[in-house]
């Protein structure tokens, strides 16, 4: 049997209720010369069946394959790892893909020797995927990216756009040589913003200028769990260290200054974040002195200390939310935490 052209890498975890459409979508692509690799990662016996009944029906065309370790950077490694395609196309089981999604960056991609990574715009659905809440949303530039590369020349001409992941498009071979999806990042939370950074340190990131994918959004209270997941706190931690390395490493000019601004920036986003978990105001407090050391230029810290010195109705909110329940701090985030978190 011939290789396909094209593997999509699709992971699936817990209740994988929108699987369906998913897998769906790419089987209605107008480009067919490519397999499915459906990645099984502690889902449920319910979603399994699901997955195994499309293997049945398009047996050669659909594999499933499983993953032990549970993580976004893990599911999608043991698909690049299983996937016999030259290209890679990744998709999320509550995404859509558009009919020409495939054959717009297949060709695309063929043809454009400079990117490392292709990205696209999306639609942005509703929770329920009935309703279209925003069209064509183009990929944006991070604020860190734009802070960090603010004097580099190569910024100015070829930025660093974040692709949402289920537009990602790539060749195998380059996922391959920047070793993955680094699974530290693992359950989940910015190992796709690694992978981006890490595919921009290689070459260009691509951007189909048209909306190739259907993105669900999250619900209110998924929503909510999500702004106040102490994991995502955890993990920019560790994509700072990456970065902090990799800068110091290569010397780059002016890294120091936009280091300490990007760790300002995010001392001051977790204090705000931590805050609302109990037994957390003194580690806030701790944060946001420390961002204030980091960039007194930033008036933002002086204006978060005062707030935070009032009553807690007057505190600021991260995107405007108060966590619906309140949870204790884990212990690992202490006052030695809080003195070591994001240091230059």
């Amino acid at each position: 049997m011939m290789s396909p052209e094209v593997s999509v890498i699709i992971p699936f975890t817990g209740k994988a209720i929108f699987m369906d459409e998913a897998v769906a979508s790419v089987m209605q692509q107008s480009f067919q010369n490519f397999e499915v690799v459906l990645v099984e990662n502690h889902a449920t016996d319910l979603s399994r069946e699901m997955a195994t009944s499309w293997t049945r029906n398009y047996p050669g065309k659909i594999r499933l394959v499983f993953e032990k370790k549970k993580g976004a950077a893990a599911a999608r490694n043991r698909g690049i790892q299983e996937s016999r395609g030259k290209f890679l196309a990744f998709l999320d089981s509550d995404d859509r893909m558009k009919p020409n999604r495939l054959l717009r960056q297949w060709e695309w991609l063929s043809q454009d020797f400079e990117s490392v990574l292709l990205g696209a715009w999306k639609d942005r659905l509703s929770p329920d995927g009935n309703q279209l809440v925003s069209r064509s949303e183009k990929p944006q530039v991070p604020k860190w990216a734009s802070i960090l590369f603010e004097e580099d020349k190569r910024f100015q001409a070829d930025p660093l756009h974040e692709p949402q992941t289920s537009t990602f498009f790539l060749r195998k071979d380059y996922a391959l040589e920047i070793g993955g999806f680094d699974e530290a990042f693992d359950p989940f939370w910015l190992e796709d913003t690694d992978f981006v950074f890490r595919m921009y340190q290689k070459g260009k990131i691509g951007i189909v200028p048209e909306s190739l994918v259907e993105y669900r959004s999250h619900n209110e209270e998924e929503e909510n769990k999500r702004i106040f997941d102490i994991l995502n706190i955890r993990n920019h931690g560790i994509f700072f260290q990456k970065l902090k390395y990799r800068f110091q490493e290569i010397g780059m000019s002016g890294a120091q200054k936009a280091l300490r601004r990007i760790s300002s920036r995010w001392l001051r986003e977790s204090a705000t974040k931590i805050a609302y978990f109990e037994g957390g105001l003194p580690i806030s407090k701790i944060l946001l002195k420390r961002a204030l050391w980091a960039d007194k230029k930033d008036i933002r810290n002086i204006f978060y200390i005062m707030r935070f010195s009032l009553h807690s109705r007057f505190w600021p909110r991260p995107f405007g939310r108060s966590p619906e329940n309140i949870k204790i701090l884990p212990e690992e985030f202490n006052f030695e935490w809080a003195q070591t978190f994001l240091q230059i």
